[in-house]
């Protein structure tokens, strides 16, 4: 009977913990110079992202393209090029989806970019390549 009340406590204990599963794509998203494009991340198992912490990154220079927080979009951290160029799409949140919108693409905007999720216990990210 102990050995059972601990197997379950085990069990609890390792479910309560679930890092967040993040997902993007599996392929490249492929945009023209000029163009607005949405790239899809978005959580596994679905569930409300809203108050979880969200920052999409530029892969090989570790900066920040897009930073959000409990309901707040913030620009502080934000790397020059991408001021007023991007956008989380709010109406997925709440469904897991955490797809970052840029607005009139660069040549400079192509490569990889990092979706991240956090909240106060655990972290998430892909990978998500644009081709411009």
């Amino acid at each position: 009977r102990g050995l059972l009340t601990s197997l379950v406590t085990l069990l609890l204990l390792q479910l309560g913990s679930a890092q967040l599963r993040v997902e993007g794509p599996g392929q490249p998203v492929t945009a023209t110079v000029g163009q607005d494009v949405v790239l899809p991340c978005h959580l596994s198992p679905q569930h409300d992202a809203r108050s979880l912490e969200v920052r999409w990154i530029r892969r090989t220079i570790s900066e920040t393209v897009h930073h959000y927080r409990n309901g707040e979009d913030l620009y502080g951290e934000q790397m020059w090029a991408y001021s007023g160029r991007t956008e989380l799409a709010r109406d997925g949140l709440s469904d897991g989806r955490l797809d970052l919108r840029i607005f009139g693409l660069r040549p400079s905007d192509d490569g990889q970019y990092v979706c991240t999720v956090k909240d106060a216990d655990d972290y998430g990210e892909t990978i998500v390549d644009l081709d411009v």
